[in-house]
């Protein structure tokens, strides 16, 4: 049982307990809690609860919950075995670059609750004062669930997760639909025929990503092991990241591990591409100047496509990522049914390519009942 008590002329009240033997004990200042009434009844409260979580088997040490959340954080540790590298690296960035230099990492882990964390994202601002999108919101919160899920889990504060509440939920800024570039397939080949001229050794990345759909770390760690040129297959196994420390990482998902068909015309340029620029010491299809790693994102951007898509006066954010976009825009104008695309595209939900891409698919149910209208029309 836990026991109230004040020694002579002391100016606080003591709580005792023991807990598997070991004998704890908490004061309560009556300075901080405005009389020795007032200290006396909050310390009789305290007493009260630990009698309670220690009955039901729900006891945490109240000086555990005073470790700062910073503390906490490099003491166990943000990330699970289970987590991809590539969790791994984006928990970590977004650890140091958003909550790490701000007051709430400091604050003692059991006194965080979600208002606090609301009006930490609340408050955050890029360097230019514009407010951070939906998604990068959405990978904070994350960061703050995974902490104090596991200081949960390891007893160093109990309850509900503060990550989890609602008023969280409600300063996480709607999601905005981003622009999406849809390239037909003329201007996909002048952006080819285009960069052929400047920098033909990457021109084939061009229609390979355009028709393929990979993610722009899937295809600049591909190696030539990863294409069967007898099947028509590509091999995707892993991504390459310009920002974590270990480069070669694990695809974004389970379901990002595939192998997929190329088509003939596009097969035969990687053909092509592969006798004119293989080179025994170099495995990556599409290398830096020193083959020593795949050409980063940003240099490929810059260097490659922006002079080619000015050169051609095209929509000036084009980037790698519509190149995906622009796959799935093919493959709709090709025939090609919504579950064969998200499996090409490694999506791990059928519904997330359907709300990703929602204006391509508007016309399906026109189609499908013009379908079963020819059907009934055949036999009438």
């Amino acid at each position: 049982m836990a026991s109230v008590n004040r020694q002579h002329n002391a100016s606080s009240w003591r709580v005792h307990w023991r807990v598997n033997g070991e004998l704890k004990n908490k004061s309560f200042n009556d300075k901080k809690y405005g009389s020795r009434a007032e200290s006396k009844i909050v310390a009789e409260q305290f007493a009260k609860t630990i009698e309670a979580d220690i009955v039901r088997g729900e006891y945490i040490d109240p000086h555990r919950s005073k470790v700062s959340l910073s503390d906490f954080k490099y003491e166990v540790g943000i990330v699970k075995l289970r987590h991809k590298e590539t969790t791994k690296n984006t928990l970590e960035i977004i650890w140091e670059t958003h909550i790490a230099p701000y007051p709430i990492a400091n604050k003692p882990i059991g006194s965080i609750r979600g208002t606090h964390i609301a009006q930490h994202i609340k408050s955050l601002r890029k360097p230019n004062g514009e407010e951070y999108s939906h998604s990068a919101i959405v990978k904070v919160v994350e960061v703050f669930r995974v902490l104090l899920e596991k200081a949960i889990d390891d007893e160093y504060i109990k309850g509900k997760n503060p990550a989890t509440t609602g008023q969280v939920k409600d300063w996480i800024p709607k999601k905005e639909k981003s622009k999406k570039i849809y390239l037909d397939r003329f201007q996909v080949n002048a952006l080819y025929n285009e960069i052929k001229k400047t920098y033909p050794q990457y021109a084939i990345a061009i229609p390979f990503l355009a028709y393929t759909g990979l993610r722009s770390g899937e295809f600049r760690a591909l190696t030539w092991e990863d294409i069967d040129f007898d099947k028509g297959t590509v091999k995707i196994s892993k991504s390459f990241s310009d920002n974590s420390e270990e480069k070669i990482l694990d695809p974004k998902t389970d379901s990002s591990n595939r192998t997929i068909q190329i088509d003939k015309i596009t097969l035969n340029k990687l053909r092509e591409h592969k006798e004119n620029y293989f080179d025994e010491d170099c495995p990556y299809i599409f290398p830096n100047r020193d083959c020593n790693n795949p050409i980063t994102g940003r240099n490929f951007k810059q260097r490659i496509l922006k002079p080619a898509i000015k050169e051609l006066d095209l929509d000036p954010d084009i980037a790698l990522h519509t190149f995906r976009h622009t796959s799935v825009y093919l493959s709709v104008q090709s025939g090609a049914d919504i579950l064969s695309i998200s499996k090409r595209l490694g999506h791990s939900k059928i519904s997330m390519t359907a709300d990703t891409y929602s204006e391509l698919f508007e016309d399906i149910d026109e189609k499908l009942v013009e379908g079963l209208e020819q059907l009934q029309a055949d036999v009438v």
